[in-house]
């Protein structure tokens, strides 16, 4: 067996909201809504999956590692993503900045300073 992808699913205090938080301003798009209003929803970039749901409990923490960190933070800093932390070498071996979706979830967008290997 081969885990591929794990898909984090975020507590929302409003699904529709934040699902247009990542498909105007993060630059998502809409794989389904479920209710009207939709109670879960799931949106995808390039091979990055979020799923939201009707819930308000605490924030959650994602990385997504992408390929260019530097043109991700570009393009989402001119769509007005609520960046949090800015775009820097970490210690740990990234490179990334921190967005704050509207219900508080952090999203770390993240490119590896040196290949994995």
């Amino acid at each position: 067996m081969v885990m591929r992808v794990a898909v984090p699913v975020l507590p929302c205090r409003d699904v529709q909201a934040t699902r247009s938080y990542f498909t105007d301003v993060l630059g998502f798009d809409t794989i389904f809504t479920w209710e009207t209003p939709p109670s879960y929803a799931a949106v995808i970039r390039d091979t990055a999956e979020f799923h939201l749901y009707a819930e308000s409990s605490g924030p959650a923490r994602v990385t997504v590692v992408v390929d260019d960190v530097d043109s991700c933070h570009d393009e989402l800093s001119a769509r007005g993503a609520d960046i949090v932390e800015p775009l820097a070498d970490r210690p740990y071996g990234m490179r990334d900045f921190n967005v704050r979706t509207p219900d508080g979830h952090l999203l770390i967008f993240s490119q590896p300073l040196t290949e994995y290997g």
